[in-house]
Order: C-alpha cells, then sequence, then structure tokens
C-alpha cells in the first residue's frame, strides 16, 4: 500500500460561496481539474484546505464530495488532524467509509503536548481509520511543533504509519529521514523547493500551488529521474515565479483568485478571517491564469 502512495499530490483548496457555505459545485469542478493535470493525488482537507476554519461536519462533506467526485480515478489521502483527538478519529472513519486510499494528521498543536500524547494521539486516529495507512503531517511553522530526528523516527516507525510529510525547509533533516527509513514514502511539504526535498530524498510531493499548475510538478519529478539536473532546476525557478507573487498576495486567496480566472472556482474568496485579495495584484494574476491555460492547453 505505502509504495502507491508516492507521487505529486495536489493539497485541494475548499472552495466558498460569497456566504461562506461551502461550493460543492466548485469544489467538484476542482477535483476535475486537478485529474486532467495528470497529477498522481488529492490531499484533501489538509492546512491548504482550510481544515482549521470549518466544522467536523462541513470537514466530512468536503471528503465525501471529493471521494464521489474523484471515483477511484486518482489516489486520495484525507487530511484528518485536529487538536481533540476524538474528532480526528471521526474524521479518520468518515475517510474509511469514503474509500480513501490513507488519512494523515497534523501534529495536535496549540497546546504543550508531551510527545508521548503525541504519539498516543496518533495510534488513537490509526486505530479509527481501521487498516488506513497513516501519513504523519510535520509543518513546525503552523503546529509550532518542533520535533526532533529521534522523535520524527518514533512517529514514523508506529505501527500503521506508512509515509511523512515534511514542510520544512530542513533539507538536511530531510536526508537524515531518507537515510534512516529507506522504505519510508517522504513527502516535500514547501513548492518553492520541490526539486531540492527530491534531491534530498523525498519521492513525492504534496502542495498548494499543484492545484494551478500541477503539470510543472510532474515534469520536475520526470527530470531529475532521468538525471536532467537543469532542467528540472529552470522549471523549479519557472514554479517559483508563480510562487513569489502569491506570497505577496497571500497564498490561498491567491490560488483561488487564480483558480476563478481559470473557470475552475465560481469565488475567490477564502473563509473569514482571511480577506480578499488586494486589488492592486488582480491585474499581475490575471495575466497569470492567461498564461497558465495557455501553457497547460498547449501540453
Amino acid at each position: 500500500m505505502s509504495a502507491s502512495l508516492k507521487g505529486v499530490m495536489s493539497a485541494l483548496l475548499t472552495p466558498f460561496d460569497r456566504e461562506q457555505r461551502l461550493d460543492t459545485t466548485s469544489l467538484r469542478q476542482l477535483v476535475r481539474f486537478n485529474i486532467s493535470q495528470g497529477i498522481d493525488g488529492l490531499y484533501v482537507g489538509g492546512s491548504t484546505g482550510e481544515a482549521f476554519v470549518q466544522s467536523i461536519a462541513e470537514r466530512e462533506e468536503v471528503l465525501e464530495t471529493v471521494a464521489q467526485e474523484a471515483a477511484g480515478r486518482i489516489k486520495l489521502i484525507a487530511h484528518v488532524g485536529c487538536v481533540s483527538t476524538a474528532e480526528s478519529q471521526q474524521l479518520a472513519v468518515a475517510a474509511q467509509r469514503y474509500g480513501y486510499d490513507a488519512v494523515s494528521a497534523v501534529t495536535p498543536f496549540y497546546y504543550p503536548f508531551s510527545f508521548a500524547e503525541h504519539c498516543d494521539h496518533y495510534r488513537a486516529i490509526i486505530d479509527a481509520a481501521r487498516g488506513l495507512p497513516m501519513v504523519v503531517y510535520n509543518i513546525p511553522a503552523l503546529s509550532g511543533v518542533q520535533l526532533t530526528l529521534d522523535q520524527i523516527s518514533q512517529l514514523v516507525t508506529l505501527p500503521g504509519v506508512a509515509a511523512l510529510k515534511q514542510t520544512s525547509g530542513d533539507l538536511y533533516q530531510m536526508e537524515q529521514i531518507r537515510r534512516a527509513h529507506p522504505e519510508l514514502v517522504l513527502y516535500n511539504g514547501y513548492d518553492e523547493i520541490f526539486a531540492s526535498g527530491l534531491l534530498a530524498g523525498a519521492n513525492g510531493g504534496i502542495g498548494s500551488t499543484y492545484n494551478v499548475m500541477g503539470w510543472r510538478y510532474k515534469a520536475i519529478a520526470r527530470a531529475l529521474a532521468q538525471g536532467e539536473v537543469d532542467q528540472a532546476r529552470r522549471l523549479q525557478s519557472q514554479c517559483n515565479e508563480v510562487i513569489g507573487l502569491l506570497i505577496q498576495t497571500g497564498v490561498f486567496r491567491g490560488l483561488k483568485t487564480l483558480l476563478h480566472y481559470m473557470d475552475v472556482v465560481a469565488v475567490p474568496l477564502c473563509r473569514k478571517p482571511f480577506s480578499p485579495v488586494d486589488e492592486r495584484f488582480l491585474p499581475a494574476l490575471k495575466t497569470l491564469a492567461r498564461q497558465l491555460q495557455e501553457e497547460n492547453g498547449s501540453r
């Protein structure tokens, strides 16, 4: 099972309407758009999906809608992580019911939990998932949880853990993890260092900007597999030009605006307290959306 989880997975956005409700029509269209790009899978309900500004019922609805639309055409990983173990378990049960290929959970955050409590949290979710492999999600910049290499090793060797989403700029630690765990499926998390992450030992990636240019990341992976490092570097630079603009606009709202201009999502809004994109960036985003559409169409 773990071998089948390798690849390039879009961290799926969650569209909302102007009343801040889930927009399942746009969500279905976004799933189809990602599939059309030839990516390997979808990571549903994570940071990019604004999971932590949704209710548990809404998160379940997102999981169900995506599974229905994907209909077995692509690998699906359900991010079920919450601060609460019980709520994480509830979402894990839903993921199993809807036919997901794996579950994932961020380290529980905000409160200063002990490492033993982190381990117990993951064990409980794995039990609730009833056989689905676990993808541990390490994102210290947002979770505030700083795991040592030894702690990461303990988490990824828990029974039922098949993969690690390593959203960190510490490429030395990435290489250390790969060296210590050669069979682990290891995902690079920061899009701007995708090529570097693969060179450091990752054998896949999960990223938010894959939603709008997933074909570029697939091409980077192919180039490195064929030893074409210069080509991979050029492609990464092209991706990073896009990322540079999105950092200025706010990544999630910028991505939704691009997808709106690409006729994929109806409303380019994130859920409050996120604000809309500053109007001064709209011309650049509109131009970029047109360029990406043309590039995608010419593949």
